[in-house]
């Protein structure tokens, strides 16, 4: 109720696949995409005694496999690895954890919920503070950081498109002569890669046979392959979410000011009192525990930062 949420279809949903959760969604939520965070998913599968590189990359190709018959092909490779790994899947669908079984509709293929993450670790200063003050805080926080994003828009992209989707979108042009076209209409290609994978453009219905345009809605090399075959516009096959005018109507609404406590209309209510809850002799933690190779990997990034 208080999101609004009606078409529940239309929404897509991640979380680190608590079983508190997957029961709601089911409940609230029936219609709507739930995937799980795969680095969640890759801690349950470490649990279960899957450790090393080697089952850690097995499970990545899959997770990151954008076709059904890639997404087979990882998994039987998965399976000559170890028989049980392969199993540990059988309860979890692909649709919730693989790009390949994604729907299209949300223009999303992200496999992590960074964003969550990010703004935990932002708030990390308000968190030990008592309810109104960390209320207060995270206002002033989310007002400024809105406001930041605005200016940014305005005075500082000129582009089209947001700068990182941009920058991807080089990044494809860049890789226009790894395969051959063959027109078939002017809306269909062929285009046949040096790997030795062939895929199907339709440039009428926004889709390629490799699905990186459907489920981002950026065109793949592939897809900008046909388009420059045609002098075509690419801005014309990018998804409008991606638009700097688009990014500045997501931040158009504002979080108006608030007046101080002294200045509060007076309530009957019985104002809320802290938990009887003791406090541990130690000093909290405010760092999420990291598991065993994220701290290896971070550590790894650090002494590459400082050579």
């Amino acid at each position: 109720m208080d999101l609004s949420i009606e078409k529940d279809y239309e929404w897509t949903f991640m979380s680190d696949k608590q079983k508190g959760l997957i029961q709601v969604f089911n409940e609230i939520f029936p219609n709507a995409d739930h995937r799980f965070c795969v680095r969640h998913l890759h801690s349950n599968f470490k649990n279960a005694g899957f450790r090393g590189q080697a089952f850690k990359c097995a499970l990545w190709k899959c997770a990151m496999a954008t076709t059904v018959n890639g997404f087979g092909r990882n998994m039987k490779e998965m399976r000559d690895l170890d028989e049980c790994e392969a199993d540990w899947f059988n309860d979890k669908t692909p649709n919730q954890w693989s790009r390949s079984h994604f729907t299209d509709f949300s223009k999303c293929d992200m496999l992590l919920n960074n964003g969550c993450e990010s703004f935990n670790s932002s708030i990390l200063e308000a968190r030990d503070k008592p309810i109104l003050s960390m209320c207060e805080w995270i206002i002033e926080y989310l007002m400024k950081r809105m406001q930041v994003n605005r200016d940014t828009a305005e005075q500082r992209w000129t582009g089209s498109f947001c700068p990182k989707i941009q920058k991807v979108i080089d990044q494809n042009f860049a890789e226009l002569g790894d395969g051959i076209l063959i027109k078939s209409d002017n809306f269909h290609y062929q285009v046949s890669c040096h790997d030795g994978r062939q895929y199907s453009v339709d440039l009428k219905n926004g889709t390629c046979g490799c699905r990186n345009w459907d489920l981002s809605g950026i065109p793949c090399k592939h897809a900008l392959s046909a388009i420059d075959a045609q002098r075509l516009d690419y801005y014309e096959f990018t998804h409008k979410c991606y638009r700097v005018d688009y990014y500045r109507m997501v931040y158009a609404p504002t979080i108006m000011p608030i007046k101080g406590r002294d200045e509060w209309n007076p309530t009957d209510q019985i104002p809320p009192m802290p938990p009887n809850v003791g406090r541990s002799a130690e000093r909290p933690k405010k760092e999420r525990r990291r598991e065993r190779d994220e701290v290896e990997e971070r550590g790894k990034k650090e002494k590459e930062e400082k050579c």
